[in-house]
This record gives structure tokens, C-alpha cells and sequence, in this order.
């Protein structure tokens, strides 16, 4: 199952063009840019018609094969305190129907983000793996699926799931709720800009 974009959106549109756009200046046709992103070419040819959704992970993917980081697809919010306050929610402006709060704080020498996600009815993300990490799910509302590996759960309010980054997972809403998860994971999505060295 593909979950279908907001084509009204220009931000929605902006990706598929930019990730083309990108993807045509490397010389990379779309079966070689899938081989890299370890993503279906099909997919990918959804994503550049803004007919499919990108999670996060997938767009970090589709940026390391395009020898770039997330920052080239979205600007993450950039925590300005240690604390995270609940009147000062910072979310992630992405492509996709999937709403993400980022709980992480921006630190030197950072190793995990952690994110809330609520995922609509009838969202499917699509199949991704990572070369090294560790994915933590926590289901706070709701009922979602998910596949990790050749084995699938269904994970209701209160269950968890912790795996490899390396096992092929994606996540699953067939409810007719809302779904809202805790996700924590290694290694960072969001590079934090503590770490950059300093100009001069």
C-alpha cells in the first residue's frame, strides 16, 4: 500500500522535484539511485511525482545515495534548550501525512533522536532499513502493524518493539484511529550543529 500525497501542497510538491532534480544532476537513473537508497525504483518514481510519502528514514536513505544529508530535503527545528516543554511542541516539517514531534535535545557528541509520530488511518511508511542502529517503538494511542523482517506484530497501546536497524521494518495503521508512537533510534537522523566545526 502506497499512502497518496496532497498534490495541493507546494511544499508536498517541492520534494519529488528536488530529489529528481538531484538524482539528474548525479547522472543516476532511477533503478541505480534505488540500488543505492536500498528502496524500489518504483518508489522512488512515486516520491518524484509526489504520489508516494517519504518517512524520515527513507528520505535519509534517498539523501546518503544522493551524496547529501536530510538537511537537503527538510530543515529540521533546531532545539534551543535541554528541556522540551510541552507548550513549545517543535515539529518536523516533512512531506508526509504523518505528523512528527522532535523530544531530542541538540547536544555535542549526540547519538539518538527521539520522536513522537502520529500516523492517520490507513498510513502505511514504507520498508526501510538502516546500515547500523537500533529503532524503539512505543505505542501511546491507538494500534498499528508492523512488519520486522519475515515477521509480523500488532503492537497496541503499551506494547513496544526494539530491533536492528538492519532488519527490513516499516509500520503499519490499519486502524480507523489515529495511531501515536514513541520512537526512539540510533544513530542520529538530525546531525546536531554543535558538532560542525567552526568557520575560521
Amino acid at each position: 500500500m502506497t499512502t497518496q500525497a496532497n498534490t495541493t501542497s507546494p511544499f508536498k510538491r517541492s520534494i519529488g522535484s528536488i530529489l529528481k532534480a538531484r538524482r539528474l544532476e548525479l547522472g543516476l537513473t532511477l533503478q541505480e539511485l534505488a540500488a543505492r537508497a536500498e528502496l524500489s525504483a518504483a518508489f522512488i518514481s512515486q516520491a518524484e511525482r509526489g504520489k508516494a510519502t517519504p518517512s524520515i528514514v527513507s528520505l535519509i536513505n534517498m539523501a546518503k545515495a544522493l551524496e547529501t544529508d536530510i538537511h537537503y530535503f527538510i530543515t529540521p527545528p533546531s532545539p534551543t534548550s535541554l528541556v522540551r516543554r510541552a507548550s513549545n511542541p517543535q515539529y518536523v516539517d516533512i512531506d508526509s501525512p504523518v505528523v512528527y514531534k522532535r523530544l531530542d535535545a541538540e547536544i555535542r557528541n549526540q547519538r539518538m533522536n527521539a520522536l513522537i509520530m502520529e500516523i492517520p488511518p490507513g498510513t502505511k511508511l514504507p520498508v526501510v532499513h538502516r546500515a547500523e542502529g537500533e529503532d524503539f517503538f512505543y505505542v501511546l494511542e491507538g494500534e498499528v502493524e508492523q512488519r520486522i523482517g519475515d515477521k509480523v506484530f500488532t503492537l497496541k497501546k503499551g506494547d513496544c518493539a526494539h530491533h536492528n536497524t538492519q532488519i527490513d521494518h516499516d509500520v503499519d495503521n490499519k486502524s480507523r484511529k489515529t495511531a501515536k508512537l514513541l520512537w526512539v533510534g540510533t544513530p542520529v537522523l538530525f546531525p546536531s550543529s554543535l558538532d560542525k566545526p567552526n568557520d575560521g
